[in-house]
């Protein structure tokens, strides 16, 4: 079989990589995608279109048997399990489909198989059942993403413990549910199962669930999940697993005592890892280590012409960050000078009731940094929007430095996560409180807790 050639060869299918193609053919260079799996990695297959999907579908279940509140009269709805998975698969197919077709589009070489780079310029690929095959080009861009952490604690090593990849794969609703990870990823998780009709449990060895958020937001994330019928035990720290008959034992430390939680499954949401592994990357000279790829501010590896960008670097493991990386690679490799900045990410955390959204410093970092602050808020107890859409928990608050600079912006609530878009732009402009508060946002909408969070004392 002769050799392919091309400018560009992208070794990953998922948001970086897909991202980086479209870009990179953009600019007019010839780009051989690899993925050995399905494109769109596990963002568009097995995290955030499929978890979004049935949290959307519980949200409306919710919804449904609360009709009587909104003043209309329906018969209780109940969950249609395989009519659940039929709708996600169709979602995830839509979503291959589109991906695909702007592949094509954008004329976009895909093939499929496993791939391991032979030097900057050389990378093979053994195709599923045929002969090796080398691509030859001038750049090589690995975005090969991330798994999930494994846990090195007894009794976890069982092949049938879930891992969050697979957890959405399920072919049944388990009557009870051990999730270990209290992060953003084990939390949606939780909230999916739980609203499946699952009695489910979160161990975190944090002192309490999403540490790394906003303290007082993800306070009402934690009570909303309590209320909910999901009970939490932060500081839990994992001793073992024993598998007895159909049930899972999972004994673990809390408040300086030892406690066993028994259930039908356990899930380990734990975190990923970045994932390397065949792609021959130190007979190449690019450095990695267990925290992943190392590369520059323009996404180059220590190995001229090879780049890497998402989750197989280590940063921000997130999909909208990854597709920026992708794109800044994409823009290097094709001769220009582009810079990765990762000023003002948004983070969010979903569920059916309230979500959670955050973007700059928190009010502890402001605290450790000795940074002056001044913290303004509002409430969606206040909010008219919230009040029609039956959900008035939560809040937002505002950072704003001394020279009325916003720094962060924090908040939980209903719809939140289309709020933060907004935050994160000023941050990055270099807004101050009053611009926002010069900006007017239309009545009634959920955009008006931003607005009433700036207003502060002059409203």
């Amino acid at each position: 079989m002769p050799d392919l050639t091309g400018d560009i060869t992208i070794i990953g299918g998922g948001p970086a990589g897909y991202s980086a193609a479209l870009r990179a053919s953009k600019l007019g260079a010839s780009v051989i995608l690899v993925e050995k799996n399905k494109i769109g990695g596990a963002c568009l297959n097995n995290a955030c279109i499929p978890t979004k999907t049935l949290l959307h579908s519980l949200s409306l279940l919710q919804s449904i048997n609360d009709a009587s509140t909104f003043g209309i009269a329906a018969d209780r709805a109940v969950i249609d399990f395989a009519g659940l998975r039929n709708y996600k698969n169709k979602i995830l197919s839509l979503m291959n489909n589109g991906v695909q077709a702007l592949m094509q589009e954008a004329g976009v070489v895909v093939l499929l198989g496993s791939a391991r780079v032979l030097s900057p310029r050389c990378v093979e690929i053994l195709p599923d059942n045929e002969p090796p095959q080398s691509i030859k080009s001038e750049s090589i861009i690995i975005a090969t993403g991330s798994v999930p952490a494994k846990l090195s604690i007894p009794g976890f090593d069982d092949p049938d413990i879930l891992y969050s990849n697979d957890i959405l794969k399920i072919s049944h609703i388990p009557d009870s549910l051990i999730i270990v990870g209290g992060g953003a990823v084990g939390v949606e998780l939780a909230s999916i199962m739980n609203g499946l009709g699952c009695r489910v449990s979160i161990l975190e060895s944090m002192p309490r669930i999403l540490p790394r958020e906003d303290q007082e937001t993800a306070l009402v994330f934690e009570r909303a999940l309590r209320k909910s019928g999901i009970k939490i035990y932060p500081g839990a720290e994992i001793i073992s697993l024993e598998t007895i008959d159909n049930s899972r034992r999972v004994r673990f430390t809390c408040t300086n005592s030892v406690e066993i939680l028994e259930a039908e499954s356990v899930c380990v949401a734990t975190g990923q890892q970045p994932f390397f592994e065949g792609l021959g990357l130190a007979e190449c000279s690019v450095r990695s280590t267990s925290r992943g790829i190392g590369v520059d501010k323009h996404m180059r590896t220590t190995a001229p012409g090879i780049f890497a960008a998402g989750d197989v670097t280590g940063n921000l493991m997130l999909a909208y960050v990854a597709m920026a990386e992708g794109r800044v690679a994409a823009e290097n490799a094709s001769g220009r000078d582009t810079v990765m900045e990762y000023t003002a990410i948004p983070h969010c955390v979903y569920g059916t009731t309230v979500e959670l959204a955050s973007v700059g410093i928190s009010e502890s970092q402001a605290i450790i940094d000795a940074l002056p602050v001044t913290v303004l808020r509002s409430t969606m107890g206040a909010n008219a929007s919230a009040a029609i859409l039956g959900e008035r928990r939560g809040l937002v608050k505002i950072l704003a430095g001394e020279n009325g600079r916003i720094l962060g912006v924090h908040m939980v609530g209903t719809g939140v996560s289309n709020l933060i878009a907004e935050c994160a732009l000023a941050i990055k402009l270099g807004a101050g409180i009053d611009d926002l508060r010069h900006t007017l946002h239309p009545h009634p909408t959920l955009s008006e807790s931003v607005w009433d969070a700036s207003l502060g004392d002059n409203n």
